[in-house]
């Protein structure tokens, strides 16, 4: 043997413990996410500079559809597993949140004092905070005017004005549509469909009883009845969103968020900039008895009570680094985080309409976020489809939804 073989062996043995220790020290978290291009490249930077900032820790960030973020988090903190840090809306939270899936907010990460108030209801259980705050959304409604100018025909206010408007410029091929004018935002029923029961003096749950005031309830559900294929045929769940349509140009109203315009920069500029387009409030029956707007929504930053503790606090780490930098999410993606800063500056009310979003969220409620929430948004959708796809009476599809609803909490 060479002399020298045991001291190469040596050496190779400490290069690669030392290598070995090196990434056991490196923290990496696992950030899983929903689709969005604008506040993914927004990200990708703060990653970076985070990273930079923080030498032992790597992020992995991974964008997933909306409904596949909440079925790939879920399935997988069943298993014990699942990413470090995510993202998920309010009506999600609830079922994480008490099987003891989340992380308790450390001490000292955020000021829950530079917040508005009800900012962190959501996730709140007890006396423990499970989320940082990524988003507060609100949706009005987005008109390209010169559509109906050229109809004629004047902005619409209310429900009524939109099924007019719809039953004039809405076309068809035998009974399929070939040309939509708006469509509501299936499947998201708690945060519209709601509103619209609340309008007619109903709601979905009060002094724990829930699916309140029939009437209002069937009224809704005749509206959209005929909405549907088996109606006037203005609209359906089945057909691809509206919102996707109106940055270019192919429908004539959607409801969405004041992210909605910075994409519609980046996509269509020059109708951005153009005066052809609105934003108006979240329209309201005629027979309004209470003035309500779209539900409001808040997305939050969580972290998985299954990881190490370096794991946990490396991602809280990350969630408070995003929410710092609070006023370029605003500017590059047109995402509302729910800070005194941002709510009560001049940042949002000068974005295009931003004072029509702030404006309606005086009179919008927060989304249901309590037991079975993601259970009750998919039974109302059952509902509002049996309707509008099967024929079912209306009558029929609110006793059945009350069934239903009331069985999860038997």
């Amino acid at each position: 043997m060479n002399r020298y073989t045991p001291l190469l062996i040596l050496l190779v043995l400490f290069s690669f413990l030392l290598s070995s220790c090196t990434e056991e020290e490196e923290i990496v978290i696992q950030y899983w996410t929903h689709e969005d291009g604008k506040r993914g490249a927004l990200e990708e930077r703060l990653i970076a500079e985070f990273e930079i900032e923080n030498p032992g820790i790597k992020v992995e960030r991974t964008e997933f559809q909306s409904s596949e973020l909440i079925y790939k988090v879920s399935s997988s903190m069943e298993a014990g597993l699942g990413p470090v840090l995510f993202n998920l809306s309010s009506e999600v939270i609830p079922e994480l949140a008490m099987s003891g899936s989340l992380d308790k907010l450390p001490d000292g990460i955020i000021s829950a004092d530079d917040y508005i108030p009800g900012a962190f209801d959501a996730v709140t259980y007890g006396d423990n905070i499970y989320g940082i705050p990524l988003e507060y959304t609100n949706w009005c409604l987005y008109v390209n005017t010169s559509m109906l100018e050229e109809a004629g025909l004047e902005l619409p206010e209310t429900w009524e004005d939109i099924r007019d408007i719809s039953l004039l410029l809405t076309e068809h091929d035998g009974g399929i549509i070939t040309k939509r004018v708006f469509d509501f935002r299936y499947p998201y029923y708690l945060s519209f469909f709601i509103p619209m029961v609340m309008q007619l003096g109903g709601g979905l749950v009060s002094d724990g009883s829930f699916i309140v005031n029939d009437d209002a309830w069937i009224e809704a559900l005749s509206f959209m009845k005929e909405w549907g294929p088996l109606g006037d045929n203005l609209g359906s769940p089945t057909l691809l969103n509206a919102r996707s349509l109106f940055n270019d140009e192919k429908i004539a109203m959607c409801l969405s968020g004041l992210y909605q315009e910075e994409r519609m920069k980046d996509m269509n500029p020059e109708f951005y900039e153009s005066p052809r387009w609105k934003v108006l409030p979240f329209p309201s029956f005629e027979v309004a008895l209470s003035d309500v707007s779209a539900s409001s929504y808040l997305h939050f930053f969580m972290v998985n009570e299954a990881r190490s503790e370096e794991e946990k606090m490396a991602g809280w780490k990350l969630a408070s680094y995003f929410a710092s930098h609070a006023d370029e999410y605003l500017e590059e993606v047109g995402l509302v985080m729910p800070l005194k800063t941002i709510i009560n500056g001049d940042a949002v009310i000068n974005k295009p309409y931003g004072s029509v979003f702030i404006d309606d969220l005086k009179r919008s409620t927060p989304v249901y976020s309590g037991p079975y929430a993601m259970e009750i948004q998919d039974l109302i959708g059952e509902a509002v489809e049996s309707v509008m796809l099967q024929g079912i009476s209306p009558e029929k599809a609110v006793a059945q939804l009350r069934a239903s609803v009331s069985y999860l909490f038997i």
